[in-house]
């Protein structure tokens, strides 16, 4: 399930999950730098390309470093996407990711909330030719897999404040016993309550993965 409120008419975050064959998920969550159309063109693009190659059954590393080449290709603007995409396989609960200098997601695994970290590579569209490294984790069910964009941890209040990956574990906690839009709705409220009256400066997305 996964939800995304721009910032403007039109935003620069994606998120996607597809299902490549029946054995294999994909998630996606990225952040295209800037906002309006120049970002939501951006993003059509990126999105694409990730899609494409996810469907000829390359394996996350692959897709990102075929994605950053040809997005660093003709890039006259100068925009880049943060991103973190993973592919799920259901016969073994195996998640094999990649992170694209995207914000680490939150993991709901054996009773605890925590951060899945791993050393974050540099964004699409960037530099042209680098290497992306690709992690493993196994999922168990009843594992939940929260993934967003910047817009959730660096809402500001009125008093330049951000939200924080603090206050969103924090907010996070205990909402593995709610459904997956209540969870959201439970987030959005924290940070709407944390922002008060401060305008939206960023597009905020939100995807939650559940393993039942």
């Amino acid at each position: 399930f996964g939800s995304m409120t721009p910032a403007k008419e039109v935003g620069g975050d994606l998120y996607d999950y597809l299902m490549i064959d029946d054995d294999h998920l994909l998630l996606t969550v990225g952040d295209v730098s800037g906002k309006g159309v120049p970002a939501a063109l951006f993003m059509g693009k990126s999105k694409v390309l990730i899609d494409f190659y996810a469907m000829l059954g390359l394996p996350p590393k692959e897709i990102f470093e075929r994605t950053n080449t040809q997005l660093c290709r003709g890039n006259n603007s100068g925009l880049f996407v943060t991103c973190w995409l993973g592919i799920f396989t259901f016969s073994t609960g195996e998640l094999r990711f990649v992170n694209a200098g995207h914000p680490f997601p939150v993991l709901f695994q054996n009773g605890t909330f925590s951060y899945l970290k791993s050393t974050p590579n540099l964004m699409l569209g960037s530099i042209e030719g680098i290497e992306y490294t690709e992690h493993t984790i196994n999922l168990n069910k009843g594992d939940r897999l929260f993934i967003y964009t910047d817009g959730v941890t660096e809402a500001t209040d009125t008093q330049n404040r951000l939200f924080g990956e603090e206050r969103l574990l924090k907010s996070m906690k205990g909402t593995n016993e709610l459904s997956v839009p209540d969870t959201f709705k439970k987030v959005r409220m924290d940070i709407d309550n944390f922002v008060g009256e401060a305008e939206q400066f960023d597009d905020t997305t939100m995807v939650q993965f559940v393993l039942k």
